[in-house]
């Protein structure tokens, strides 16, 4: 049996994702997608290895990232790409939602949201890493 603080965290990530998810499916930010991808690495740091949770979590983030590209490129999303979105995500918090009851309680599950939190500054680096000092691109 889960831990009920555990089982409460993963609720709230599962909420978390919905609402970034419809935020996606609404405007298609590369923000959005971003938070997308920090909340899945910080969710994914609560949980044991799970090749069907792992599965899960790319086809939403690569759902997204499809939808986002489109956004950015001006080309309104279609039924199709918000059809799979939004059944990725279905998908994807239907197998957390069953995982809840398989998770055993770790003794430093608070600090593994520090996995996500680097994982941000990873990417951020990536990022800067291509500007020159005055914040153009090399």
């Amino acid at each position: 049996m889960a831990d009920s603080t555990i089982t409460q965290t993963i609720n709230e990530r599962i909420e978390a994702v919905k609402k970034v998810v419809n935020l996606i499916a609404q405007a298609g930010r590369e923000d959005d997608l971003h938070d997308l991808r920090v909340l899945l690495i910080n969710t994914m740091s609560l949980l044991k290895r799970d090749p069907g949770i792992e599965a899960a979590v790319d086809d939403l983030y690569a759902s997204a990232a499809s939808l986002v590209q489109d956004a950015s490129s001006g080309t309104p999303p279609n039924a199709r790409s918000l059809r799979l979105l939004l059944s990725a995500s279905d998908r994807f918090c239907t197998r957390l939602t069953t995982a809840v009851d398989r998770i055993v309680p770790e003794p430093e599950v608070r600090l593994k949201g520090l996995e996500a939190a680097y994982a941000v500054q990873l990417e951020r680096f990536s990022l800067n890493a291509d500007l020159d000092p005055i914040g153009q691109v090399a």
